[in-house]
């Protein structure tokens, strides 16, 4: 798995894959109590949570940078080869990485668990 060119940890998986809905819908009432339905398929926006996987103190900076520049699109090849153009969900967290072992000085090698909250957006 890559986010644009940058190996991602083999062991990340999706963790919300089946939660969204990729429909929005409208549910009003007539005066007569007659239900007004109002469906539409959605293209984008479904959030991607990639976590279960530890990464190394170099990776959680080089990720922080990524995110920093928030309104990049970025490119997330799974591991299927599927493209999907992504940008960082800040809302929903954005970037987690919390010290397995916390260190005052951590080295490249330091190891965090790492979750990534993402969102599908239109392709560039």
């Amino acid at each position: 798995m890559k986010l644009d060119t940058l190996d991602l940890p083999a062991n990340l998986f999706i963790k919300d894959e089946f939660d969204f809905k990729p429909v929005a819908q409208s549910i009003d009432r007539t005066v007569s109590g007659g239900a007004v339905v109002e469906s539409m398929a959605l293209s984008y926006g479904q959030p991607i949570k990639l976590t279960g996987a530890w990464a190394n103190y170099s990776l959680v900076v080089q990720l922080y940078a990524m995110q920093a520049a928030v309104s990049t699109k970025r490119i997330l090849t799974l591991p299927d080869g599927t493209l999907k153009t992504v940008l960082f969900n800040i809302e929903n967290g954005g970037l987690e990485a919390k010290a397995i072992y916390p260190e005052v000085q951590p080295t490249d090698d330091s190891d965090y668990e790492l979750t990534l909250n993402l969102i599908e957006v239109e392709p560039v």
